[in-house]
């Protein structure tokens, strides 16, 4: 197994469940964190020596948003040194969000799919686009 988890942040237990179930489908060779909320997110981020592999983080959560969590991280040397990609997965996605969300230099931003099927196919994209992707993280594995 990979030593670089995927760090999944969203406030609804349902989908924390169905994005492990998801990716435990795709055979993946990462681990999965998930967390319910932006400042556990954080607090973990600052603890581990680990270099996630990628982030996907809700936008709307209880206490500090996802907007909130990836301005800290933009704020943070040593977090922003690790080059995490950060990625947005919500709903509902409204003009608005998205232009704020782009401001905060993330790499990316998807509505989630109403089907399990969809989203589980959304997820496939991202995590293959990463794993081919060359970024100043690869550098240092």
């Amino acid at each position: 197994m990979d030593e670089h988890p995927i760090i999944f942040i969203d406030a609804d237990e349902d989908d924390h469940d169905m994005f492990k179930q998801a990716l435990s489908e795709l055979a993946l060779p990462h681990p999965v964190v998930v967390f319910s909320n932006g400042q556990t997110a954080l607090d973990y981020l600052k603890a581990t020596p680990e270099i996630p592999f990628l982030i996907i983080s809700e936008i709307s959560m209880p206490g500090m948003s996802g907007l909130e969590l990836r301005q800290q991280i933009d704020q943070d040397p040593s977090l922003r040194k690790k080059c995490i990609p950060f990625v947005f997965m919500t709903h509902p996605v409204e003009e608005q969000v998205v232009e704020e969300a782009y401001e905060l230099t993330i790499q990316g931003l998807f509505e989630k799919q109403a089907s399990y099927a969809a989203w589980k196919g959304q997820l496939a994209a991202i995590i293959s686009y990463w794993t081919e992707c060359h970024h100043p993280k690869r550098f240092t594995q």
